[in-house]
């Protein structure tokens, strides 16, 4: 089933604060009943709900975009040398 990034739907948190995901929601985003999620809060108002394995991926991803061609090792390294020759 293919639904549009700017599908959306309406839920309420009963009284002990847990949201009620619809059913196309679920199906949607290819999440079955019981499955973990982490939430987020992304800015004021907005909560990520997104799954471990989403999560380690987006965090991956920013490591890949933030470290030079060599990685994240290589950044941290480059980084102590940069400081090193800076305080000497």
């Amino acid at each position: 089933m293919s639904v549009e990034t700017t599908a959306s739907w309406s839920v309420r948190l009963d009284s002990r604060r847990r949201p009620t995901l619809p059913d196309e929601a679920m199906r949607a985003a290819g999440l079955q009943v019981g499955d973990e999620l982490r939430v987020r809060v992304a800015e004021e108002g907005l909560l990520i709900l997104e799954t471990p394995r989403h999560a380690l991926d987006r965090v991956k991803a920013h490591m890949r975009g933030a470290a030079p061609e060599g990685g994240v090792v290589e950044a941290f390294l480059a980084e102590r040398r940069a400081e090193a020759e800076f305080e000497a």
